[in-house]
């Protein structure tokens, strides 16, 4: 056993930050990207409400077990000669008493818990109903009565009650917005449903969300966006997606020729422009260059990254799809060369 002199004061240090510095690194301020602890819609607060009570159960629970425990350590510890202390075998009262205020406590815990659940389940009549399928790695966004699909940017109303109905074309995926709502797992064959009422003070925020169900060798880049807005812009983006694709001009075309013949078609769908073959599902690029970020919302959407994405989509996404079906990355002769790139970028920047 070491000898307690020898354990030098760096040393201790040296341990201590190795205790503390990874509870510091799982701490974050209220303003943090994704957290539940400043929550921004009615159904984030109701379950921010709830986690509060069980969190506060828990400190009175743990303050006397362990003032119990201390005080049971200093008032019985054996003492110079005290001898051997009393023997006792059962205690009914004690028993009984340790059986029941945990059984009190569960039901204290259950009873907000049920109500939470309940509250929040049925989407609210009247609610803007969006439709969402998970796939692997990304999110396609359906806006069902204006006909308009999306991906992995969701803009909604301020001035609504949101409903989500959520699907899976692969596999279990969970989606989740911290501050907006709580998680709900996407489930290969079933239909599941969330919703929220964003607070007034949230129009014009983008909120970060992410797939919390691991799916794959890229789960962690299969990440989201939420855009709060007014109700004006939001009329007007919808308006915007519903319009046809601008007609492209100089490099802008060439690009719209390659996009066509270097086989993106058979996949990807641009409103007014191309309609997808369907043999992959690939996420609608109508109002891609109005977007803020691209390969399911892992980059932010500028020419530089839209170009190494084209030049290489499995070195930043690894696993994905394109990379292992579309002929641009498959077949040699219809490989990508940088000018074919650069006019692809700069087609896709037009799509606003």
């Amino acid at each position: 056993m070491a000898n307690r002199k020898h354990i030098r004061p760096k040393s201790l240090l040296v341990l201590l930050a190795l205790v503390v510095l990874p509870i510091l690194a799982a701490c974050g301020t209220v303003d943090s990207a994704q957290t539940t602890i400043n929550p921004q819609s009615d159904v984030a607060r109701e379950i921010q409400g709830t986690y509060a009570f069980i969190f506060w159960v828990s400190v009175v629970v743990f303050v006397v077990v362990e003032g119990a425990l201390v005080y049971a350590v200093f008032r019985y510890r054996r003492r110079p000669n005290s001898g051997m202390p009393k023997q006792t075998e059962g205690n009914m009262v004690l028993e009984v008493t340790w059986t029941i205020i945990p059984a009190l406590i569960l039901i204290a815990i259950a009873v907000p818990t049920w109500i939470t659940i309940f509250r929040t389940d049925d989407i609210p009549a009247g609610s803007y109903i969006i439709n969402v399928t998970g796939h692997q790695w990304w999110w396609e966004v359906e806006y069902p009565d204006v006909g308009l699909v999306t991906a992995n940017e969701i803009r909604v109303p301020s001035d609504r009650t949101i409903g989500f109905n959520l699907e899976t074309e692969d596999v279990l995926h969970s989606f989740w917005v911290p501050a907006l709502f709580g998680k709900i797992d996407l489930v290969p064959g079933r239909t599941n449903t969330v919703w929220f009422t964003p607070d007034a003070e949230t129009e014009g925020q983008m909120f970060l969300g992410q797939c919390v169900e691991f799916c794959g060798l890229s789960h962690a880049n299969m990440r989201m966006r939420i855009f709060v807005d007014s109700p004006d812009d939001f009329a007007a983006w919808t308006a915007g997606l519903q319009s046809p694709a601008p007609e492209p001009s100089g490099v802008a075309a060439t690009g719209h020729e390659l996009f066509s013949t270097k086989g993106c078609t058979v996949c990807h769908s641009i409103n007014g422009a191309y309609d997808a073959a369907g043999l992959f599902p690939a996420p609608n690029l109508t109002g891609f260059g109005s977007r803020v970020t691209l390969a399911g919302a892992i980059m932010e959407n500028n020419a530089t990254n839209l170009t190494a994405w084209l030049d290489n989509p499995e070195e930043i996404k690894p696993g994905n799809i394109m990379y292992k079906e579309a002929e641009a990355y498959k077949n040699p002769d219809l490989a990508l060369t940088d000018a074919d790139i650069g006019a692809l970028v700069a087609y896709l920047q037009t799509l606003q």
